[in-house]
């Protein structure tokens, strides 16, 4: 049998994600062929990554970065186009030799060029679950409108899709009616963070640095703030609600600091289906890029004498304040997810820039959460510049200090 190549672009090919998809690429040079590789301003560890991939184009954001780039590949006789800006993530994923697109960038910056992606009709690995949560259906409605899969990379939610194909069940994004028939509820698990048995009385103190080391997974510094603070979890409860259409009160969160267990569904008849294994996003990358199917890419065999023990528990809510402003968020529905998005991303960077503390993270959300106008974004450019307005705000506000 002829297995047809697929051609990929990598949104975000030099963050964690990025680097562990180009990994797993690499055993898989018999079905896909990288296309095109993107970063903001990585220009060192693109070029090592265009020597290896030898994608057709490279794009970088930042203008002077794309300067060093040309100049290297050029010095090097490297044929890759080099292009720049949001422009160039457009051009790629709109390009008719591209089939499939890694989104892996981080934030906000992925809405754009994944919807671009969706709208013609290639297929989206997401990883990037800001970009769902802060255009709420848009891009589910656009996949379905352009027949477009949306395959979750999140460890939870690509654990869910492998539980409901298992389970025989069909993988219907958004199809809310669906799921509600067949299963009873969606567990996501947590590992609770570097501060799960810290005295709440000393999250005050948590620097940077500490907040960054997450116990078990290797990620990006924005990210490891966000599972230090939940809020992490909190996003991937408004993707499964996004994605799977259950209602918040059959979507639940339990604390497991192993992080062995990625996700369980609760059937009608009582059976509890689990997803198990390292924690390692080769995994979850790997089943994505052969979805339905499997690929043999790892011979790492769990070994449970290492982990013996697994243990489970709810969160303590005065602890993690920031999983209630996610619920809360999608009680009140329309734009309350972008708000909460926008005002944590902003808050984090603060926070790691040692301009707040790390209990003040909660507090300057839900004060935008409470000042901003609550309305029904539509389109893309509605979101964008909702989504503009609200960092702006959270920036005015931690500078004002009037959110103390």
């Amino acid at each position: 049998m002829v297995i047809s190549m697929k051609n990929i672009t990598i949104l975000g090919s030099t963050s964690t994600i990025g680097v562990n998809t180009l990994e797993v690429l690499n055993k898989m040079k018999n079905k896909y062929r990288v296309f095109s590789l993107t970063a903001y301003s990585n220009y060192k560890l693109l070029f090592k990554q265009i020597i290896k991939f030898n994608p057709s184009y490279a794009v970088l954001i930042d203008k002077n970065s794309v300067d060093k780039l040309f100049k290297i590949c050029k010095k090097n006789n490297i044929k890759t186009k080099i292009i720049s800006g949001s422009e160039g993530l457009n051009f790629v994923v709109k390009h008719n030799k591209c089939n499939c697109v890694m989104s892996a960038i981080v934030g906000s910056a992925a809405l754009e060029p994944t919807l671009n992606a969706i709208k013609n009709n290639k297929v989206v690995f997401l990883a990037n679950k800001e970009s769902l949560i802060m255009s709420g259906n848009l891009l589910i409605d656009n996949s379905k409108k352009y027949k477009s899969n949306i395959i979750p990379i999140d460890s939870e939610h690509n654990a869910i899709l492998q539980i409901l194909l298992t389970s025989g069940l069909e993988y219907r994004p958004g199809s809310s009616l669906y799921y509600k028939k067949n299963i009873q509820e969606i567990i996501l698990t947590a590992s609770g963070g570097p501060f799960l048995n810290l005295a709440k009385n000393k999250l005050s103190k948590v620097t940077p640095n500490q907040a960054i080391k997450h116990p078990n997974w290797k990620m990006g510094k924005k990210i490891s703030v966000d599972s230090a603070t939940m809020m992490n979890k909190g996003l991937e409860l408004i993707e499964a609600h996004i994605l799977f259409g259950l209602n918040i009160n059959n979507i639940k969160i339990i604390i497991h600091p192993q992080s062995i267990v990625h996700a369980l569904v609760t059937y009608p008849d009582g059976s509890i289906i689990s997803h198990m294994s390292n924690h390692d996003m080769k995994i979850p990358i790997s089943y994505a890029l052969s979805w339905p199917s499997r690929s043999n890419i790892s011979n790492k065999i769990f070994d449970f004498k290492k982990c013996s023990t697994l243990t489970f528990s709810y969160p303590k809510r005065n602890q993690y304040p920031c999983l209630d402003l996610a619920y809360e968020s999608i009680k009140i529905g329309k734009n309350a997810p972008t708000i909460l998005n926008a005002a944590n991303e902003i808050s984090v960077e603060y926070f790691l820039k040692n301009k707040i503390k790390f209990t003040d993270i909660p507090v300057i959300i839900e004060k935008v959460l409470s000042n901003m106008k609550i309305k029904k974004n539509t389109t893309l450019q509605s979101i964008l510049d909702n989504d503009h307005d609200i960092r702006e705000y959270t920036k005015e506000l931690i500078g004002t200090k009037k959110w103390k």
